[in-house]
């Protein structure tokens, strides 16, 4: 009743008032309907600077040491494949959907990339047929540091190869935004106790 009674003293006064001060009013009314929590999830400049990855995007796929083959092997490249990529709940996320062949044989994706306003950090999420969800997470505290890096883990199938089957690998994914119509990701895996190894190179120009 209390929070009732102020909102409505509120009203009357800004009803009293015109030009600038129904400004301040109006301000001061959606500060205070507005909860902290929200306002702590609101997006900012960390969604902002992703901006440039919005859009529909030609891609050029070059498949390194993952698919079970040795990183020593020349790449498998397609330029068979498209991105599309839009904002989702209100600004807050990237949906990456990339699709197209590899091989002659059909390649799908799909990602999930935003910006955590309380951990100060990038984070991406990645599904596709026939391998784990992958999940990725910048350092806490990085904030909006370029080019974005992210790490995780996951348990490998043989998408390394059969030695890492049921083993923790290590993942890192390199995000380059070089201009507003071209951008880089690279993949890299760690097997358990090997060295890193470029797994993935996508290039992406804008149509």
């Amino acid at each position: 009743m209390k929070i009732a009674a102020k909102e409505m003293i509120l009203v009357v006064v800004c009803v009293a008032f015109s030009g600038s001060a129904k400004n301040v009013c109006a301000q001061s009314a959606s500060q205070q309907t507005v909860p902290s929590w929200v306002k702590r999830g609101t997006p900012g400049s960390g969604q902002a600077a992703l901006a440039p990855l919005v859009g529909s995007w030609s891609v050029e796929m070059s498949i390194y040491g993952t698919m079970g083959r040795s990183p020593d092997l020349p790449p498998i490249v397609s330029r068979d494949i498209r991105t599309t990529r839009v904002w989702i709940a209100d600004g807050q996320y990237i949906e990456d959907t990339t699709e197209g062949t590899v091989e002659s044989k059909p390649y799908w994706r799909r990602g999930w990339l935003g910006y955590s306003n309380l951990d100060r950090r990038y984070e991406w999420v990645t599904v596709a047929p026939r391998v784990p969800m992958m999940i990725y997470l910048g350092k806490p505290g990085s904030g909006e540091r370029m080019p974005i890096e992210l790490t995780g883990v996951f348990t490998d199938q043989g998408v390394v190869n059969e030695q890492t089957v049921g083993k923790p690998v290590r993942q890192r994914t390199v995000i380059r935004i070089e201009s507003n119509d071209r951008h880089v990701f690279e993949l890299y895996f760690t097997p358990p106790g090997g060295k890193e190894q470029l797994a993935l190179r996508t290039v992406y120009t804008r149509d």
